[in-house]
């Protein structure tokens, strides 16, 4: 499991470091890098950062890829994204000069999980399945294609499209329970628990959650446990039990603190408000709607921000204070506008680069067509003038026997010279006058 997993690599850490030996140390540093970015992101982070300068100052550039990817997640993790997406992008410069394809894939997955986080489910979508099919084209494992059918999962159930996201996850459990990965397994339980509480089958859907949440727990994957938690709490709050769901919302909040998520901190923030708002303690909820409302502004978080001045709408209503309600009303109704605009502009922006790359590449390939045509036409007049002889010029020629004198002085039979200088081939025949002479009679006209 992960604890143990996380031991072994620090006993060899530790005896890496008393008998150095750079490519084993930079390996091992990247991997307990990711071994602990869920539990301990800081931790993993010091990792990281150490991987960037051993890799950069002895030559590494794979392992020196392979940090920057770390980084990128632990800055997604954090909810840095930004600084997220400026790591997966030095990293995927260095995987393409490579031309390492499952270097790439792996960061396109990063990539993906980037744009997800912010709601850009459009091109999360992009970057996953580019990430499926190099890893398809590359031969990679059956878990790290499932991984992928997991994030195809995650997308579609954001854009409501609850039968292709179950059908992703479906295909992934099979993958996972066969080659028992765990880790993986327990995200595919845990979206399939949320898949089934849409569906509004809530006792399959609370089974699922509490299969992923004895796997995390064992895991000890803080970040997914918090994940679990809170969507037990959602599933609790949606029954109508609000001290239960409470209960579960607290817990996963202790956990994003923990780890420092910050985008997990503002949800759970914002839902423990809202179970505060039904229950009548007002005062209680404020805080904790107001608290996760501001990490959500700074972040700028759209989706949550959203989500989080339902919630504070609602309170105020709830406390009569209708100005306020009002006010924030209107906030979500701005946010909201915004929000779709941003959308609309993306989709925009992204058509119009799709239509300008279509456009370049159609007239790349008239352009290669034209030039494959030239040559072609270029190898035939070659071919031609290979095959093509001349007799130019003037030829001496014997008055009495024929003979052609040739450039060196030499006298050659006229059909001997006339081979070796032009492409016609010599036959023999007996023209009528020749005939008389040589046998008294005359040829047969055609």
């Amino acid at each position: 499991m992960a604890n143990e997993e996380i031991a072994v690599l620090e006993k060899e850490l530790e005896g890496l470091r008393a008998k150095p030996s750079g490519s084993e140390l930079v390996s091992v540093l990247n991997k307990l890098a990711f071994a602990v970015m869920h539990s301990d992101p800081s931790v993993a982070e010091a990792y990281a950062m150490e991987v960037l300068d051993l890799a950069e100052n002895l030559g590494f550039p794979v392992e020196l890829a392979k940090s920057y990817t770390t980084l990128g997640k632990i800055n997604l993790e954090t909810g840095k994204f930004t600084e997220a997406m400026s790591c997966c992008r030095k990293s995927m410069e260095i995987f393409e000069e490579l031309g390492d394809i499952s270097g790439t894939a792996s960061v396109h997955a990063t990539i993906a999980n980037v744009y997800w986080a912010q709601g850009m489910i459009d091109r999360a979508l992009e970057h996953i399945h580019e990430s499926l099919r190099q890893k398809q084209e590359c031969g990679a494992s059956k878990d790290e294609l499932a991984s992928c059918h997991i994030n195809i999962g995650a997308c579609y159930s954001s854009l409501n499209r609850v039968d292709k996201a179950q059908s992703s996850f479906e295909f992934a459990r099979e993958i996972c329970e066969e080659s028992g990965n765990y880790r993986q397994l327990a995200y595919v339980y845990h979206n399939l628990g949320s898949i089934y509480g849409i569906k509004e089958e809530f006792e399959t859907s609370r089974e699922y959650f509490q299969k992923a949440l004895d796997i995390r727990k064992k895991t000890d994957d803080k970040k997914g446990t918090a994940s679990t938690l809170c969507n037990l709490g959602n599933l609790h709050e949606t029954l109508g039990d609000k001290e239960s769901a409470l209960g579960f919302f607290i817990r996963s909040l202790e956990l994003y603190e923990e780890i420092g998520n910050k985008r997990g901190t503002a949800n759970t923030c914002a839902c423990i408000g809202g179970i505060y708002t039904a229950m009548g303690r007002l005062d209680e909820a404020e805080k904790f709607i107001k608290r996760g409302l501001e990490i959500t502004r700074k972040l700028k978080l759209k989706d949550w921000e959203i989500f989080c001045l339902g919630k504070i709408t609602d309170l105020y209503e709830a406390k009569g204070e209708m100005q306020k309600a009002l006010m924030y009303s209107r906030e979500l109704k701005t946010c909201l506008e915004e929000h779709m605009n941003e959308k609309s502009m993306e989709k925009i922006a992204r058509l119009q680069v799709q239509f300008e790359t279509e456009k370049k590449e159609k007239e790349a390939e008239i352009y290669r067509l034209k030039n494959v045509e030239l040559s072609r036409m270029n190898d035939q007049l070659r071919d031609a003038l290979t095959h093509v002889k001349k007799l130019q010029g003037m030829l001496p020629i014997c008055a009495s026997c024929k003979k052609v004198r040739d450039d060196d002085g030499y006298w050659q039979q006229i059909e001997c010279y006339i081979s070796e200088n032009s492409d016609a081939k010599i036959t023999h025949g007996i023209c009528p006058e020749c005939m008389i002479k040589l046998y008294g009679k005359d040829v047969p006209r055609q």
